[in-house]
């Protein structure tokens, strides 16, 4: 599953003659990579801030399917890339398998635009349904480096209807998260199904699912 972190979060892209999203093409088809992603987006937009490239990665449920450019409306999250990412991530892309380190790096990547997304949903957004869900205004999380090394650290506060999210941590959080990686994807794909059908019911069990969740993740500082 290396090839799958390389895959979405750092491609090559060495040879000037082929663009990232041919070289993300030939990576990505991967069952493991198709997996992996399964549940935590349909559409995704992907920019790469040295060449100006975009593209977006359609999950097609068994493999996923290349687009060039971006239509906002029309993805789930947008993916600034660096050049650097995707060499880096070259490196781990010999056994085809996604070991803990790289889940987290993944995830490292793409935490902050799909958490700002998340954010927007009116259960969360929507004051009096964010206090009904039990979601605190100001919360840090820390994403758990599964090498022992730095975690991964972020301030989510809400403020004047709309939330922030922020590298480093701000204030002093009413609830703190220490997740591994695996606890934020199960996050992911409980939130993002619950974006995707939008019913008041979903999102009555996504509010059951995320205060049994947090237990096993977090402490409430606020008491």
């Amino acid at each position: 599953m290396r090839k799958l972190l390389i895959c979405l979060l750092f491609i090559p892209i060495n040879a000037q003659d082929v663009s990232s999203l041919k070289t993300w093409e030939n990576i990505l088809q991967t069952p493991e990579l198709v997996e992996y992603f399964h549940g935590i987006f349909n559409h995704l937009g992907i920019t790469i801030k040295e060449t100006g490239e975009s593209f977006t990665i359609h999950h097609k449920g068994d493999s996923f399917a290349f687009e060039e450019g971006i239509i906002k409306e029309n993805v789930d999250f947008v993916v600034p890339l660096e050049l650097q990412n995707i060499e880096n991530m070259v490196k781990h892309a010999q056994d085809g398998k996604i070991s803990a380190n790289e889940s987290w790096r993944i995830l490292n990547v793409l935490f902050t635009p799909m958490t700002r997304v998340t954010l927007k949903t009116p259960v969360l957004s929507v004051n009096w349904r964010r206090k009904l869900a039990g979601v605190e205004d100001l919360t840090h999380v820390y994403l758990l480096n599964p090498s022992g090394e730095e975690a991964s650290v972020h301030t989510l506060v809400y403020v004047k209807g709309q939330w922030l999210v922020l590298k480093g941590l701000y204030g002093d959080a009413r609830r703190i998260y220490r997740m591994t990686p695996e606890q934020s994807l199960e996050y992911q794909r409980e939130i993002f199904s619950a974006m995707q059908i939008n019913t008041l019911w979903h999102w009555w069990k996504f509010s059951k699912f995320y205060k049994k969740w947090r237990k096993s993740c977090s402490v409430d500082t606020s008491v």
